[in-house]
């Protein structure tokens, strides 16, 4: 094998192997996008929280306090 041969063969198995990792990078980027929760708006998340904070009351009613306040920041966020 001479030099010019070895060197368009190395370049061949660069630009495969960059296509190979850009598919690769593409495939797992789609993948998360189509995994990941959707975001929820901050009505949504007070309600959550007070729902939460029904849960709570009766055996940590403290904690169900903060919940209840973090649900009012959200809705202050709305």
């Amino acid at each position: 094998m001479n030099q010019s041969t070895f060197f368009a063969d190395s370049q061949a198995s660069t630009a495969f192997v960059q296509r190979l990792s850009d598919a690769y990078a593409f495939a797992t980027a789609a993948l998360a996008n189509l995994l990941s929760p959707a975001l929820e708006s901050p009505a949504e998340a007070a309600s959550r929280l007070r729902s939460m904070a029904e849960a709570y009351s009766d055996g940590q009613p403290s904690y169900a306090a903060d919940l209840r306040a973090a649900a009012d920041r959200a809705d202050a966020q709305a």
